[in-house]
């Protein structure tokens, strides 16, 4: 009997870190990838002379990248040069007051003391010390497992933890009970954003994800966040898999996947990294099912002739009322007036990412997914907004921009194969999270298993790679 490989769908970090797991165990796989780059999500731009990341930027909770190389018997300092972005990020109120973010208490103490008056630095101490514990029970106990059944997540245990720490409660407005200075708010509460989530309708087990900042850093490995693909695809190699790249999958039935232009692989399971809404309407042919979607981004990959002092490599900006930005992105989505934005210039830590005399400055903006349907005047709206921002807080000036790539929800859509443009992937509500996601193998076709952002246990690159852990279990177990 021919041996028949493990076909993984998809050269993202899911689908790549999966493919390590599996080689790594002497299973035959083969990696199909409709583009000409592995890394999904986390691709390459070039604009000019600069080199940009066209997806995160940043690397947060590094336990999964170490136990993934580790668990293949690699060291990840041997394939990564990583760098604590220490601040991690310098944030611009419209007030313009500002707070550099950092790992360093006592200066996150002074910093806040000197902001609000001496007032709110107990706050924050607080605060810190229920982060870590709400971490240090929820990652364990419910991001790193498979649920088999609504008992293995309404166990007396995990309901006992639920109660004490509140998890399903509203984040933003947990988050408030701390904090009084609005600005304050907005800094501890603004990281579901990462998710495509409004913070207001997160519940409190996402704060988990500003205690990976402010507990845990930033992190940035030189040569940028596509690096991390390349090592996971050159060590899948190294041990066996074969990775096919401008090899686009059009239809999955049964065990066999058949690629465009004709070629058909019988696999002895398939691996889908194709973001899981898409996979199951375009390649498997299933009902489409109603679920909630994040929202989108407008990217900018620019080329500036000129200096940012005033910018770090990481910086957010937020708008003059962050409510209503939340309001116009995702209840009533429309574009927002003054919108807040993440912008980053990564060769302030990696000179090489761009030439002598020029900063390669990347913005994305958070926007409506396609359910609102998007026009080349959003893009002109957005950009001008951004450009009168750092023109008022960072000495920005329109005529040193030599060159710049923009990317749309339209691109989410048709580039990554993402739902309505959904940058983030399925929303991560209370009820598209934990046990509610969806499952990691597919009920209509036991052949076929899912790892990404929108199955368990959920969006970011950290959460994709205990993604893979977790399809590995249980390709193993089935």
């Amino acid at each position: 009997m021919v041996d028949r490989p493990i076909v993984i769908v998809g050269a993202g970090m899911g689908g790549l870190a999966t493919a390590l797991r599996l080689a790594h165990r002497g299973k035959k796989v083969i990696v199909l990838e409709k583009t000409d780059e592995v890394g999904g999500r986390n691709r390459s731009v070039s604009v000019n002379g600069c080199k940009f990341d066209g997806g995160p930027t940043l690397v947060m909770m590094l336990d999964p990248f170490r136990k993934l190389f580790a668990d293949v018997g690699e060291e990840l300092d041997d394939h990564l040069e990583l760098t604590l972005c220490d601040p991690g990020y310098r944030v611009f109120y419209a007030d313009g007051s500002r707070i550099e973010g950092t790992t360093n208490r006592e200066r996150m103490r002074r910093q806040i003391t000197e902001m609000t008056g001496g007032r709110e630095a107990d706050a924050y101490d607080r605060l810190m010390a229920d982060l870590k514990d709400l971490y240090d029970t929820s990652i364990p106990m419910f991001v790193r497992r498979n649920f088999d059944s609504p008992l293995d997540f309404f166990g007396p245990k995990q309901l006992q933890a639920v109660i004490k720490h509140g998890m399903l409660g509203n984040l933003g407005k947990r988050i408030d009970r701390y904090f009084q200075d609005p600005r304050l708010r907005m800094l501890f509460s603004f990281q579901t954003m990462y998710l495509g989530l409004s913070p207001y309708r997160a519940p409190w087990v996402y704060a988990t994800l500003a205690y990976m900042e402010y507990g845990e850093g930033i992190w940035y490995p030189k040569g940028g966040v596509t690096e991390i693909a390349i090592a996971m695809a050159g060590l899948a190699e190294k041990r066996g898999a074969e990775i096919r790249l401008n090899a686009e999958v059009e239809q999955i039935s049964g065990a066999t996947v058949r690629i465009k232009g004709g070629d058909v692989i019988e696999a002895s399971a398939i691996v889908v990294n194709a973001d899981l809404p898409y996979a199951q309407r375009e390649l498997m042919k299933a009902p489409g099912k109603k679920r909630r979607y994040s929202c989108s981004a407008y990217l900018m990959s620019i080329d500036y002739a000129g200096s940012l002092p005033s910018l770090l490599h990481h910086n957010v900006f937020f708008g003059p009322d962050f409510a209503e930005n939340l309001q116009a992105v995702f209840t009533d989505l429309t574009l927002p007036k003054d919108p807040s934005f993440y912008a980053a210039i990564s060769s302030r830590t990696d000179p090489v990412k761009a030439p002598s005399g020029h900063e390669n400055l990347y913005v994305l903006v958070p926007c409506p997914n396609l359910h609102r349907p998007w026009s080349t005047q959003d893009a002109c709206d957005l950009q001008e907004s951004v450009f009168e921002r750092l023109e008022k807080e960072a000495g920005f000036a329109r005529d040193k921009v030599e060159g710049m790539k923009t990317f749309t929800p339209v691109d989410w859509r048709d580039t990554l194969n993402l739902e309505y443009g959904a940058a983030f992937g399925l929303s991560h509500d209370l009820f598209q999270s934990a046990l509610f996601r969806p499952n990691n193998r597919s009920k209509t076709n036991p052949n076929v298993y899912f790892v990404g952002a929108s199955t368990v246990p959920g969006n970011g690159m950290p959460m994709v790679l205990i993604s893979a852990e977790l399809v590995e279990q249980r390709l193993l177990s089935s």
